[in-house]
């Protein structure tokens, strides 16, 4: 599972990318966000406005290492 020291960023966000667009949605990061975390839908609704650079409603490769790293 992703969000542990040793994982790679880039592969946890390969695996999170259910629809392979390139662009993590909350609904695709909620699951994990909720698990590792214990945020809920509307914590990681927050967190992908919150990193979301480019306003695209998602978060890209770059924008969601900003999140774990």
């Amino acid at each position: 599972m992703c969000l542990y020291r040793n994982d790679d960023i880039a592969s946890c966000f390969d695996r999170l990318d259910i629809d392979g667009n390139g662009v993590l949605t909350p609904d695709e990061i909620a699951s994990i966000l909720q698990e590792r975390l214990g945020f809920d839908a509307e914590m990681a609704r927050y967190t992908v406005d919150m990193f979301d650079v480019n306003k695209d409603g998602g978060l890209d490769k770059t924008e969601f290492i900003a999140v774990v790293d």
